[in-house]
């Protein structure tokens, strides 16, 4: 071949590489975007669950306050009686819990007319009666209720709105004989939910699971007379049995589409949902994204202007086909090298949960068209975060890489994957295997663990232990997509968790 031909050669070599790592790099850089984008909604609905969670117990810890001063008033009033001295001595005690009960407007007992017969709030409505309210009817004609938790009204002694509780009285013989009440400010809620930055139109909302709402961050409380009863949280709450969870629906109220939490009471009838507008939890990654693909840009343009170089100087010369050899050498070591560094752990050496993905899918579709087994074992080091309290990141890191080389060791075949799944969460991928060969697996990985005997003070096992969930199905079959079978995973793993820890729970596929 001669020397021209060489270049020209040369040069629609250089054009078509030019063409497709520039393709390759526009692709590899809208799926790191994408990959951002996913994990920023992830982020956001851990947020909106851990932050639901809190302000459910808040909740809880308030009613239950107010709750407590009820039962004791309704206990001194049924076993000394009515009198004025008793009504006198309640009135003085209620007075002095208001001094720590914030959220509580104050406390009332309303006689068998609905007219109060103390309460707390100064400077009382002459004309104040309750025998039109809901909760007093309630109670007139049950006696067998506990604690009600009315709907908002607007409270005929302040005028503020409020949230009613009360409780039935009885005389001697059962029979009725009023209400005790207390009642909760709904302004002190919403300003409280009001601090917490969501953005805004973020909302947190206080409902009855019957669907009446109590208290909302975006709205006055003389429109809560929507009954949120259908919307899917309540639907999930009252007909699926879940007590927490999240999802991202588009809201009944105000048609805003949001990202929610949401957390039930095992205590009281009250559910807590906080949710942020989809799109606000997504700004912060189009600026990110913005910015990755300006850098790309930028790249791309660097790399493209350097092919153009090489290009012109192959016209100008033709000895570079030793130059171009090199640079494919480079580029060779440089896609092996992100190649390695996407695929492999760095401190344990297992596979990336990207790569766990990519493989637990191909394994997933794999079964599902073959009819096959398919076994998921997700792995826990127990008390993992008072180890590295107790004896530094170090230890931690060196105590991972040992539970990671007991994976390796119990992954024997080549369609095995072991991978870690994030922090202290390691997974194990087991083609064809069913439920025995799994658990026994799962169980020598826990045993071969506390064997090595590493020191751990802050567990009650004194070394490091494992907590290890194990599904296993036929895909298609059992479960729907391998989302489903770590969702069954982890449950398993929660309920090792649950039951000691140091142990190996298997989840259950639905037929």
């Amino acid at each position: 071949m001669s020397q021209t031909s060489k270049i020209g050669h040369l040069r629609r070599l250089v054009a078509l590489m030019t063409l497709v790592v520039g393709v390759a790099f526009l692709a590899l850089t809208y799926l790191q975007v994408e990959w951002d984008k996913r994990e920023a909604l992830k982020q956001h609905v851990d947020d909106m669950q851990n932050l639901s969670t809190a302000l459910t117990r808040q909740a809880e810890s308030t009613i239950r306050d107010a709750h407590t001063v009820l039962i004791g008033i309704k206990r001194k009033l049924e076993i000394t009686g009515y009198n004025a001295q008793n009504l006198h001595e309640v009135l003085e005690v209620s007075r002095a819990q208001l001094g720590v009960l914030r959220d509580v407007e104050g406390f009332t007992v309303i006689g068998t007319d609905g007219r109060a017969l103390i309460t707390t709030i100064p400077e009382p409505n002459a004309n104040y009666s309750a025998a039109d309210r809901d909760y007093f009817a309630l109670h007139r004609v049950n006696a067998n209720h506990g604690l009600f938790i009315g709907a908002p009204i607007r409270s005929r002694m302040t005028g503020e709105w409020v949230i009613s509780l009360s409780l039935r009285l009885n005389d001697a013989g059962g029979e009725f004989r009023g209400v005790v009440l207390a009642t909760l400010v709904i302004e002190r809620f919403v300003d409280f939910y009001q601090t917490i930055d969501l953005g805004s139109e973020g909302v947190i909302g206080l409902v009855k699971r019957d669907g009446t709402i109590l208290a909302r961050s975006q709205m006055a409380p003389e429109n809560y007379a929507v009954n949120v009863s259908k919307s899917p949280v309540l639907r999930m709450i009252n007909d699926d049995g879940v007590t927490r969870g999240s999802m991202v629906l588009t809201a009944i109220l105000d048609g805003v589409r949001r990202i929610y939490g949401f957390d039930s009471s095992a205590e009281y009838p009250i559910v807590v949902a906080a949710a942020v507008s989809e799109e606000q939890a997504i700004e912060a990654w189009k600026n990110r994204a913005r910015q990755t693909w300006l850098l790309s840009g930028i790249v791309l343009l660097l790399f493209v202007s350097l092919a153009w170089l090489i290009w012109r100087a192959l016209m100008r010369q033709g000895q570079m086909e030793a130059s171009l050899k090199g640079m494919h050498r480079e580029l060779a070591e440089a896609n092996q090298a992100l190649e390695i560094i996407a695929g492999e752990d760095a401190l344990t050496g297992l596979a990336t949960r990207r790569r766990l993905d990519e493989a637990l899918q191909a394994a997933f579709s794999s079964a599902a068209a073959q009819g096959q087994w398919l076994s998921f074992v997700l792995v826990d080091v127990d008390y993992f975060k008072r180890f590295n309290d107790q004896y530094g990141h170090p230890a931690g890191d060196e105590a991972l890489r040992q539970v990671a080389a007991v994976l390796k060791r119990h992954a024997k075949r080549s369609a095995d994957t072991t991978a870690r799944y994030g922090g202290e969460e390691l997974a194990l991928i087991l083609p064809g295997a069913e439920s025995a060969p799994a658990l026994a697996v799962a169980e020598r990985i826990r045993a071969d663990v506390e064997a090595l005997a590493i020191a751990n003070e802050g567990s009650p096992y004194a070394t490091l232990t494992l907590s290890i969930g194990v599904v296993s199905c036929v895909p298609g079959r059992d479960l729907p997509t391998p989302a489903a079978l770590v969702a069954a995973a982890d449950v398993a793993l929660y309920a090792a968790k649950g039951a000691g820890r140091n142990r190996v729970m298997s989840g259950a596929a639905p037929a």
